[in-house]
């Protein structure tokens, strides 16, 4: 060492810089959410006794719902929630679920009973929408938009949904002045009076959302009404951002949210954790409720218009049979406050948002002076490694190979 003392020096600097360099990616990893991932949970037995359930929101985390909350928690807005009824007694979701009704005979009384089979229900739509996590003081399940309300609506007999009832259903959501609806249901084929149902709402200036279907395995076929024109059609992503094996692909999918391991709440004071696409439309739903409550003279087609501005994209910044326009960004949807086109088609984003800084992020919590260090600790290693390289050089002793 004592012949390269530079060589010996740019090392301990180096050393340093990159310790550096590691601090504050730390803190801004700890600081993005206050959520921290527990871990692929597929049963929620036991977390209720363990302090878990908070913990193991990992899409929360994903979503960077805190920072979201920071702007919009959804208040003022109500998402109907159409499907099996949903359970109104639940800790996380009491204060949180208006009057409904119910369409099929299956629920019966206002909609505020679950009677769906486990996967099916529409409790767990409602906890993904507007859990308060209030249960076991604190720390039970948050929906993305935590002050909004749920209407629930029943259009299940006998374990299955019915189309027409369904259309009755969303007839009266937006008669009664909800603007965000949830379709928890699918059907293989499309019927008259659940088109028509569609285009009425579309007219009302609701945003309609539906998971795009679970068959992306078993023939891909379009499901309804996700397939109508005017449905936000969402496929599910897992936690390292990958669609959902099983998710429907094809050219009418438009957003992508988590939809894997989702854990929520469920019928009977309890909670689930589930895969699939109607675990994923929710998430967009409840943007759609943080923007709607932010922007009360945004129309439908702004609010959705800036989910898909502001989406993270996988490579093009164009459609993808797979994602969509990517997987929605709600704290960047609230923190870019430009005003879409009021009169514009849903089209493909201007920009590409992935490419660029995460606008959500608050100034103050230094997320752009980060990066800028990180470029600049990173050029000046690259230059400490260079010249430590010319001085060995330089320092090597001749070759004496070639005498004898």
């Amino acid at each position: 060492m004592s012949r390269h003392p530079f060589a010996g020096r740019a090392g301990a600097v180096i050393a340093v810089m990159t310790l550096a360099l590691a601090t504050p990616a730390a803190a801004s990893d700890s600081d993005s959410s206050g959520l921290h991932e527990s871990g692929g949970l597929r049963d929620s037995s036991g977390l209720r006794d363990s302090g878990g359930l908070h913990d193991s929101e990992w899409a929360l985390t994903a979503l960077k719902a805190e920072r979201a909350w920071k702007i919009s928690k959804g208040a003022g807005v109500t998402v109907a929630v159409i499907g099996t009824g949903v359970d109104a007694s639940h800790p996380d979701l009491r204060g949180r679920v208006v009057r409904g009704k119910d369409f099929a005979g299956g629920t019966g009384g206002f909609g505020t009973r679950d009677g769906g089979k486990a996967a099916e229900q529409s409790t767990h739509a409602a906890g993904i929408i507007a859990g308060t996590g209030r249960n076991y003081r604190g720390d039970g399940v948050y929906g993305l938009a935590p002050k909004a309300k749920v209407m629930p609506l029943g259009v299940y007999r006998d374990g299955k949904p019915l189309a027409d009832p369904t259309a009755k259903a969303i007839r009266h959501a937006v008669d009664h002045g909800v603007r965000v609806i949830d379709l928890a249901v699918n059907f293989k084929r499309p019927t008259p009076a659940l088109r028509s149902a569609v285009k009425y709402a579309v007219g009302k200036d609701a945003v309609i959302v539906a998971g795009a279907g679970d068959n992306g395995k078993i023939g891909n076929r379009p499901t309804y009404p996700a397939a109508f024109p005017g449905v936000v059609a969402v496929v599910a992503t897992d936690k390292k951002g990958a669609v959902w094996t099983s998710s429907h692909h094809g050219g009418k999918t438009l957003l992508a949210a988590p939809g894997v391991a989702i854990l929520t709440t469920s019928g009977d004071n309890d909670y689930w954790t589930g895969d699939g696409t109607g675990f994923a439309a929710p998430w967009v739903a409840a943007g759609a409720a943080l923007l709607r409550s932010e922007h009360p003279r945004w129309n439908a087609n702004q609010v959705v218009q800036k989910l898909i501005d502001t989406a993270d994209r996988k490579g093009s910044s164009g459609h993808d049979p797979r994602y969509g326009y990517g997987v929605i960004a709600p704290a960047k949807a609230l923190a870019d406050r430009a005003a879409p086109p009021a009169s514009a088609e849903l089209s493909a984003p201007r920009g590409h948002p992935s490419a660029t800084p995460d606008a959500a992020a608050p100034k103050t919590e230094g997320d752009e002076s980060a990066l800028v260090t990180i470029g600049v600790v990173a050029g000046v290693l690259v230059v400490l490694a260079i010249l430590a390289v010319v001085l060995i050089s330089r320092r090597r002793p001749p070759d004496n190979s070639h005498h004898g």
